[in-house]
Formats: C-alpha cells, sequence, structure tokens
C-alpha cells in the first residue's frame, strides 16, 4: 500500500473522542472502498486477452461504480457533517429550549437520517453492480469480489441502522414512515442481491 499514511489519518480521526466522523462515515467509507474493489477487478479482468469478448461491459461497470465510490467519498463527508449539526441543535435546546431551537434540532435530524439513507442507496447500488463483476470476473479475483460484496453489505447495514437511530427522535410521522417504508424496500432488495452476488462467485471464469 503506497499512501497508508492516509488511512492512518482517516482511522486515527475515527478514533479520536470528536462525535464525528463516525459511524455513518465509516458506513459510507466502507461502501466506497467495495466499489473501489470492484473496480479493480473490472480493470484487471479488462486486461486479459481471455475476457476480451466482456471488454466492453466490463468497462461500462468500471465507470459505473467510479461514480459509486466518488459518491460514497462526498456522502462520508456529509454524514459527519450532518452530525456535527445534531450535535449543535441538542446544544442549543439545553441551552434554552423555544420553537426556532426545536425547528432546527429536527430539521438536523432529519438531516442526519437523509444522509445515510443515500449512503444505504448507493451500497445498494453497489452491491447491485457487484452481480456483473462477479459474472464476468477473472477467478483469480474471486477473493476481492466477495470482501467487495461484504464490505458493500456492511456499509448499507451501518448506514441503515444510523437513519432508524436518528428517526426515533423525529417528530413528523409522515417523514418518519415514509423513511422506513423507503429502508424496508433497501433491506429486501439488498439481501437478494448479496446472495445473489455471491451465489455467483463460483462462475467466475
Amino acid at each position: 500500500m503506497k499512501n497508508v499514511e492516509a488511512l492512518r489519518s482517516f482511522c486515527l480521526e475515527l478514533s479520536s473522542d470528536a462525535p464525528s466522523p463516525g459511524g455513518g462515515t465509516a458506513s459510507a467509507a466502507a461502501g466506497a472502498m467495495a466499489a473501489s474493489l470492484l473496480i479493480m477487478v473490472c480493470g484487471i479482468t479488462a486486461k486479459s486477452k481471455r475476457h476480451e469478448p466482456n471488454k466492453e461491459r466490463l468497462e461500462a461497470l468500471k465507470a459505473q461504480l467510479s461514480m459509486r465510490r466518488d459518491e460514497l467519498i462526498d456522502l462520508s463527508r456529509e454524514d459527519a457533517h450532518a452530525y456535527d449539526l445534531v450535535v449543535e441543535a441538542m446544544r442549543k435546546n439545553r441551552e434554552g429550549e423555544n420553537k426556532e431551537n426545536i425547528r432546527a434540532g429536527q430539521d438536523a435530524l432529519k438531516l442526519a437520517a437523509e444522509i445515510p439513507m443515500k449512503t444505504a442507496a448507493k451500497c445498494a447500488e453497489v452491491l447491485e453492480a457487484s452481480i456483473g463483476v462477479a459474472e464476468l470476473g477473472t477467478r483469480s479475483a474471486s477473493s476481492d469480489v466477495s470482501v467487495a460484496v461484504l464490505l458493500a453489505e456492511a456499509g448499507f447495514k451501518g448506514a441503515s441502522m444510523n437513519v432508524r437511530i436518528n428517526l426515533k427522535d423525529v417528530l413528523d410521522s409522515k417523514f418518519v414512515e415514509a423513511a422506513k417504508e423507503k429502508l424496508a424496500s433497501y433491506d429486501r432488495r439488498v439481501k437478494d442481491l448479496t446472495t445473489d452476488a455471491l451465489g455467483r462467485l463460483g462462475q467466475l471464469a
């Protein structure tokens, strides 16, 4: 690993006693790493003359996954910022609870639920793309695909947990119900995608 200091810096930041970055950022990072591994597998496979017929499909998957990786990297930063807003709103409410502070707190909580919801959606998209990589990838990279699938699943589960935690204190019942329904649909989809992706790994050529 050429830039181990970047990873060390990120892990040290996660290790600090500051409220953020935390689990939401880590979840987005897991999804970004999953996408990165799948991009690598696409690149390795596309170089092989044996896989020349699939090069166009591999390049399309690579481009799609590059977008997901970059989006998840951005979401890792947005998640930390969203939680900072929650902490600030909680502090203001402790100092003096009034309508303005309560409204600001509710807005912050909604944002803190919306950001990990986006992370969950992007992790699901990474899992969807992983099925194509599992079908087309070289057998020598099967473990990389497996790790990517598990990382994307972990990122999804972590983000989903953050959504549910922040929804507990949201007073807008319509917002809460809509978010829970969306999350439930993602849950079902991700279970199927994970099973499908891992099941196809034996087909790597």
